[in-house]
């Protein structure tokens, strides 16, 4: 049993570390507008806006969901798949060279680092210590 609160106080500090970083990045986005919209300009995104909008919601409804644990192995693969074409798309060190594709290419390695946490988290789920436990404790409950 020990092992198991143990594993589930783990399970709750990675959730909370994974899910702050996009949080975050999604509250800075939104509450920098103008700034958001000139970055993924930047980025030769289409359609601004709606790429920022977008990028807010999975930031901070996925982000939440991870810190919470609230459909916690969806949201942990969304934060994955988003991580990854977020590196592709703000990381191109395939294109640079010298420093540059130096510090391009760590920042890659770190987010692929953050990808498998997901994953990992995906995996184990988010542990016993999550609205995920609470929600499935509530439904199977017999009606009184």
């Amino acid at each position: 049993m020990e092992t198991r609160t143990h594993s589930d106080a783990i399970l709750l500090a990675a959730r909370l570390c994974l899910g702050a970083v996009f949080i975050y990045s999604g509250a800075t986005k939104l509450f920098d507008w103008n700034g958001t919209l000139a970055e993924f300009g930047g980025l030769g995104l289409p359609m601004v806006p709606a790429a920022a909008a977008l990028t807010i919601a999975v930031q901070l409804v996925a982000g939440l969901g991870v810190a919470l644990g609230w459909q916690t192995r969806a949201m942990a693969m969304a934060l994955a798949l988003f991580t990854i074409a977020a590196t592709l798309v703000g990381h191109r060190f395939w294109t640079m060279s010298g420093i540059e594709f130096q510090h391009q290419f760590t920042t890659a390695l770190e987010h692929l680092a953050i990808v498998g946490g997901f994953v990992l988290l995906a995996a184990l789920g988010p542990g016993r210590l999550s609205l995920n436990v609470h929600h499935h404790r509530t439904r199977a409950r017999p009606a009184e």
